[in-house]
């Protein structure tokens, strides 16, 4: 067998497994996604949305991974949002959540803000309630704990929207 026939056979091997080998997920990408079935399996759904700029940001933010709950079956459609800032005030909600529109969530609602909020950590960028559900946008640092966290803070945000709607 000449060199060249050898060659020629290696680089048709590597064109033809390199782009098959590459399209493979990483560890991470498999990570995300066990993270996404077990939140599927929960109830819990996932998509990717953008939350909106802050004053002390120049770009539009990038979107965000987002989990949640379907809207209760009596859900309106005015819905409030919470976004973390990157400092602290005294104007914004405990601290450094800021409200994105004039909706305020139910008295009940804002127990459970007040309750979960502060053990939240800060992989969580927003949170928001109204006739897409009750939503988390989370950067999906922190692995399954946090997730487990995630899911609680949800069920616990739609029993209360449910409760006063």
């Amino acid at each position: 067998m000449s060199i060249g026939l050898i060659v020629i056979l290696i680089v048709t091997f590597a064109l033809v497994v390199g782009p098959i080998s590459m399209m493979r997920p990483s560890a991470a990408q498999k990570a995300k996604e066990n993270l996404r079935l077990l939140a599927r399996a929960k109830g819990v759904h996932y998509s990717m949305r953008k939350i909106p700029r802050q004053a002390d940001e120049l770009a539009e933010p990038a979107a965000l991974p987002v989990y949640f709950l379907s809207p209760a079956k009596n859900q309106t459609a005015a819905g409030w949002m919470l976004v973390r800032t990157n400092y602290k005030h005294d104007l914004h909600f405990l601290g450094e959540w800021a409200w994105q529109n004039t909706a305020r969530p139910s008295n009940d609602e804002l127990e459970r803000l007040k309750q979960s909020l502060p053990s939240l950590p800060d992989s969580i960028r927003a949170l928001s309630s109204g006739s897409e559900g009750v939503c988390i946008f989370w950067s999906e640092r922190g692995g399954e704990p946090v997730l487990q966290q995630i899911i609680g803070v949800l069920e616990s945000l739609k029993h209360a929207a449910e409760l006063n709607a």
